[in-house]
């Protein structure tokens, strides 16, 4: 059996020029993840949204419903094989996705937070996760000190004190159950936000010098990158390892980038991008939402 793919992610296409076997490492709902010994995760999509990492399948099949984790699988710049299934994938002709190029003003409106807030109620009124998106966010059942982290977070980013940054950094990597626990859907948010509007950004450098404004990129960006993959392999799961990578480089699923890109043009989101967004991961979207939030406020 022999499928296509439609577009191949330009962190994806960097680990497929460099043929390895992998292993099927995680099943979600709408696709699978697909990890080298010595190199990033992938993720075969049957969705439509791109992302770095992405290989999106040009039709859905059912074949791959029974694929199980821990299949062996085989790979080089032309296909991708699973071996035990007999199912060819067919790299051949796709379109590599880059992330859009940042080429409108800087416009953040806070108003625009509360038309996402409103938009959350009405899709999941009930949402578990709806306090990290709060100033005070609140402890999550299951993840006990998450708020109180993310809170001192928050805090030390506004003081622009790298020392308390990175330590705080550093204590939510990996805190939390899953593929790609809480903490690290975090920072995600914080580096995505960071690496892709950086340079439009300023945080005073401490309250008595308020008037001398200390650009994100050169004073903080940097080293905080170098903390968080310094320590991905010791404190996180590969698959968030791979995605905080991307995000040290500005891209991100292409959902996410609409949400981010949208909010720092002033544009309107949209009530389908609130939901395209809450559907990446189980708790993922709303978290990485909450991490974006927290530079936007600071």
């Amino acid at each position: 059996m022999k499928i296509n793919i439609n577009h191949i992610g330009f962190f994806a296409k960097q680990v497929l020029d460099r043929p390895e076997r992998a292993l099927v490492s995680g099943i979600a709902s709408r696709g699978i993840y697909l990890q080298p010994k010595n190199d990033w995760t992938l993720y075969l999509s049957q969705e439509n949204f791109c992302g770095p990492l992405t290989l999106n399948l040009e039709d859905e099949s059912a074949r791959l419903n029974k694929i199980n984790a821990g299949c062996v699988v085989q790979y080089n710049p032309q296909e991708i094989n699973f071996p035990d299934d007999n199912i060819t994938i067919s790299l051949e002709g796709s379109n590599i996705w880059h992330p859009p190029q940042i080429d409108k003003e800087y416009k953040f409106l806070p108003e625009h937070l509360d038309s996402i807030h409103s938009h959350i109620n009405q899709i999941t009124p009930e949402n578990p996760y709806l306090p990290l998106l709060s100033k005070n966010p609140e402890n999550i059942p299951g993840v006990a000190v998450i708020g109180e982290r993310i809170l001192n977070f928050q805090n030390s980013l506004i003081t622009g004190n790298l020392e308390r940054i990175s330590e705080g950094a550093i204590k939510l990597l990996g805190l939390g159950p899953g593929l790609t626990p809480l903490g690290d859907d975090f920072l995600l948010g914080v580096l995505l936000t960071l690496n892709r509007w950086g340079h439009v950004l300023s945080i005073p450098q401490s309250k008595a010098q308020k008037d001398k404004p200390i650009s994100y990129p050169s004073h903080l960006v940097n080293n905080l990158n170098q903390i968080i993959l310094e320590n991905t392999q010791l404190k996180t799961t590969r698959i968030s390892s791979a995605l905080l990578a991307c995000a040290v480089e500005g891209a991100a699923d292409e959902r996410l980038l609409k949400v981010l890109d949208g909010l720092c043009c002033g544009e309107e989101i949209t009530q389908n991008d609130v939901r395209n967004l809450l559907r990446w991961g189980n708790s993922s979207g709303i978290t990485v939402l909450a991490g974006i939030i927290t530079v936007l406020n600071s």
